[in-house]
């Protein structure tokens, strides 16, 4: 439904996603939808005329076989869904993010398509954004020098929306090694804040003596956005086409001192997102790719924002990575 929005940049959903993929290569099909809800299936049906449309996804795992899936579901119901697209056979699954709502079920995600040798890519869609990919590119080349620290700013719930940003830290900054958080126990600021999930803050410790600071708490408007410090520079970006970068150059207020300025950002192509994805997902059936957003870097997302859910439990206390406790689950949308 959200391919109706007028403002939104199209394809912008894993279904427009897929047409457009088959329209450029000519490489993929739309075949079968599946929903429990009635409406929402006959919108599906009314949009993709040629799609059989079932109201139970494991009969149309069985009837159609499908090479691949998309499992678009709530969190709370895409590890059993990917357990049963593992076991009908699936080559391919495109799988929503949060990973599960627990480690328990996101490790066992993880095995199930390692023994079976289906390619899963988790939709932290950030990893395909050619803006994000080229800010990753500068980093690394040393753009703005040793990468000290990361500020993170969301609107929305720390499961939902932060699983995409801890993502990023994660994949910008490395393997983090403690959490200290606290959640803010608001829920119903937006209505992706449900049945558990609430909004939050964080301080999270990298292996390489990088860290980063998270805001997280549910707002009454949208914001989705890191500012991210070196030692040599400065870039920021995120939603609204925030694309910012900066390096010192002498100060024009004060002598003998350098100050940041902003310059010119450099050229990157622009491509959807959703294409990409579908493109790296067939790319890897085919042998030819790397995965972008595997399986570990869904388990790594969720792995940090159920941290700060711990760390609250403990009244701000630090939680050290790997998280030991398997069980704790938070349900979100």
């Amino acid at each position: 439904m959200l391919e109706d929005d007028p403002l939104e940049i199209r394809p912008c959903t894993h279904a427009g996603g897929w047409l457009e993929y088959a329209r450029q290569t000519g490489r993929a099909g739309l075949v079968a939808g599946a929903d429990t809800d009635a409406s929402r299936l006959a919108a599906f049906g009314g949009r993709y005329p040629s799609c059989a449309l079932y109201n139970d996804y494991k009969e149309m795992l069985t009837t159609v076989r499908p090479d691949i899936v998309s499992i678009c579901a709530y969190a709370t119901d895409r590890h059993q869904m990917v357990m049963d697209a593992v076991s009908s056979g699936v080559r391919g699954i495109w799988c929503e993010k949060a990973f599960g709502t627990s480690m328990t079920e996101a490790l066992e995600m993880k095995k199930a398509c390692d023994e079976n040798g289906v390619s899963l890519v988790v939709s932290h869609s950030r990893r395909w954004h050619p803006a994000y990919r080229k800010a990753k590119e500068m980093i690394d080349a040393g753009a703005i020098g040793t990468l000290q620290s990361i500020t993170s700013h969301f609107s929305g719930s720390l499961i939902h929306t932060g699983t995409h940003a801890f993502d990023v830290l994660r994949w910008f900054l490395g393997r983090p090694v403690w959490v200290e958080g606290a959640t803010s126990g608001l829920k119903g600021g937006n209505l992706w804040d449900a049945p558990d999930d609430c909004g939050g803050r964080a301080h999270i410790q990298f292996e390489n003596g990088s860290y980063a600071a998270v805001h997280g708490e549910s707002k009454r408007y949208f914001i989705f956005e890191f500012d991210i410090i070196g030692t040599d520079g400065r870039i920021r970006i995120g939603n609204n086409d925030l694309l910012e970068y900066y390096t010192p150059a002498k100060s024009t207020h004060y002598t003998g001192l350098k100050e940041l300025y902003k310059k010119e950002f450099p050229d990157f192509l622009d491509k959807n997102v959703w294409v990409e994805a579908a493109g790296s997902l067939t790319g890897l059936l085919d042998g030819k790719t790397e995965n972008p957003s595997p399986p570990e870097a869904g388990c790594g997302a969720l792995e940090l924002a159920l941290a700060v859910h711990l760390s609250a439990q403990m009244g701000a206390g630090r939680v050290h990575l790997p998280l030991t406790e398997l069980d704790l689950r938070v349900r979100s949308r």
